[in-house]
């Protein structure tokens, strides 16, 4: 290997090192938090190493399959349990029921591949909670033993305490990561400049489970810990997937550290182990119904969004529908006017197109249409609106366009149709051409359907002057031929 291909190396081993340092680091740290984070009775309240980890490889599937990955998971585990003060046979139970359970979860998760991972179907969070829940019970087997021998719990208590904290663990962090978008930071930016973000409905549920939580500070008595629960629903069903999983972990957060001193805002009747372990189940089961409520509304979601689209596209081009261009295009002529910006429209039909049905058969016509299709999304901005009004004929919204430049997109698009023979099946070229009208926004013009007419007037003198042309209304001297 020459100097060159070595220095080439370099910065993809610092990176490989680097992250499999912060891999053992990350692990190191959050079970440490999670040895500190016990109750009186000496049982971890919540215990976040595992969920964070298994969101990691699920969101990350080449670190899973690394079987270095695994290896340095059990050296951080074991490391950790020893820096906090465990035995060596203790700290190995401990780091063999830790490592069981998240390789179980990982498995039994992987090996289905009709399990929606970005919980956008209801069932995939209940499937998600039966994977994790099994994962726990066998890893509470030994998590449990190793409790038992260690602290003076029963065997049955600390196995229920280690299989309940790692399922509340589970519900309230792993959903947080699995729905998670790719860039948070950016897409919270943006979500932040968002003039809506100000309105009090919008910001009223989260407002509501804020309020409740701090009210349950305020109130004693059992049912303190179910005043989040409605505020919560009604995150579920206005938020985004992720944001409600954000304030379901913050619930779950908010109410375990409650059972935690200094704070004791619950009755002392709930301050025996028991009693406690029962609460998280209640937590843990609240937790899992607002996700899963969250969940089906985006799958709801995501069902109107497809009838939207069936109903307002068409199915050949995947442009608007007439009735679509229509209202959107009427909304978007509204906004122009009282912005006092100009708006152009464009009618565009293609020459002869019925000839090409007859000779090369309405496959081969259905093919023209999505090839014009694409050439005109290519000359069109993102502002721009397009759909196809009827056959072969198209019309096109310029916001911020005036004549001069509308004319201009129009020639732009033409010469785009003519000037790309398109290939047939047969290895022979077609060659198409289009006509086009442009009409321009003025006083006078009082809706879309006025300045279609306008364009469409443009068409016509295009057409009747011989075709492959573009209008402009009131009809300047043609742009021809090419």
């Amino acid at each position: 290997m020459n100097p060159k291909q070595a220095f080439c190396l370099r910065p993809s081993r610092r990176h490989f090192f680097l992250s499999r340092f912060l891999l053992f680091s990350l692990v190191l740290v959050l079970t440490l938090l999670g040895t500190r984070l016990r109750h009186y009775d000496a049982l971890t309240i919540f215990w976040p190493a595992e969920a964070v980890l298994l969101g990691l490889f699920l969101r990350r599937p080449d670190w899973g399959r690394q079987v270095l990955n695994w290896t340095i998971v059990v050296v951080a585990y074991l490391c950790a349990e020893l820096i906090a003060g465990n035995p060596l046979p203790i700290a190995l139970l401990l780091t063999v029921a830790d490592a069981s359970g998240l390789g179980l979860a990982y498995w039994l998760i992987t090996h289905n591949p009709l399990l929606d991972l970005s919980l956008r179907r209801p069932q995939a969070m209940l499937t998600l909670a039966a994977y994790c829940s099994l994962a726990c019970v066998v890893s509470a087997l030994l998590g449990g033993l190793a409790l038992y021998l260690h602290t003076p719990q029963p065997l049955s208590l600390a196995i229920l305490s280690w299989m309940l904290t790692g399922m509340i663990s589970y519900a309230a962090i792993l959903p947080v990561i699995l729905t998670a978008p790719s860039r948070p930071l950016r897409r919270f930016l943006e979500y932040w400049n968002e003039p809506h973000l100000t309105s009090l409905a919008q910001l009223a549920p989260a407002l509501s489970l804020l309020l409740t939580s701090l009210l349950s500070l305020l109130i004693d008595g059992p049912g303190s810990m179910a005043f989040p629960v409605l505020p919560l629903l009604w995150c579920a069903l206005s938020y985004s997937l992720f944001s409600t999983t954000l304030l379901t972990l913050f619930y779950v957060l908010w109410t375990l550290f409650a059972l935690n001193p200094p704070v004791y805002f619950l009755p002392s009747q709930l301050h025996t182990s028991l009693d406690l372990l029962s609460l998280r189940i209640g937590i843990a089961s609240i937790a899992l119904a607002c996700i899963t409520c969250a969940s089906l509304m985006s799958a709801r979601n995501l069902a109107v969004e497809k009838l939207q689209r069936l109903a307002h596209r068409d199915a050949l081009t995947g442009l608007l529908n007439k009735q679509a261009f229509y209202q959107q295009s009427q909304d978007a002529l509204t906004q122009c006017r009282l912005k006092h910006i100009p708006v152009s429209v464009i009618v565009l039909d293609i020459d002869h197109f019925k000839p090409i049905n007859d000779t090369h058969g309405h496959h081969v016509g259905d093919l023209a249409l999505s090839a014009i299709t694409q050439r005109i999304s290519l000359a069109l901005r993102d502002t721009d609106l397009c759909g196809r009004l009827g056959g072969e004929e198209f019309g096109i919204l310029l916001p911020d366009c005036g004549a001069a430049q509308a004319h201009a997109v129009a020639e732009r698009v033409r010469k785009s149709i003519a000037l790309l023979p398109f290939s047939l099946d047969n290895q022979q070229q077609l060659t198409m051409t289009a006509s086009l009208g442009v009409a321009t926004l003025e006083s006078s013009t009082l809706d879309l359907h006025a300045l279609l007419r306008q364009a469409d007037k443009a068409l016509y003198e295009a057409k009747r002057a011989g075709r492959d042309q573009s209008f402009s209304y009131p009809f300047p001297e043609p742009q021809t031929g090419t």
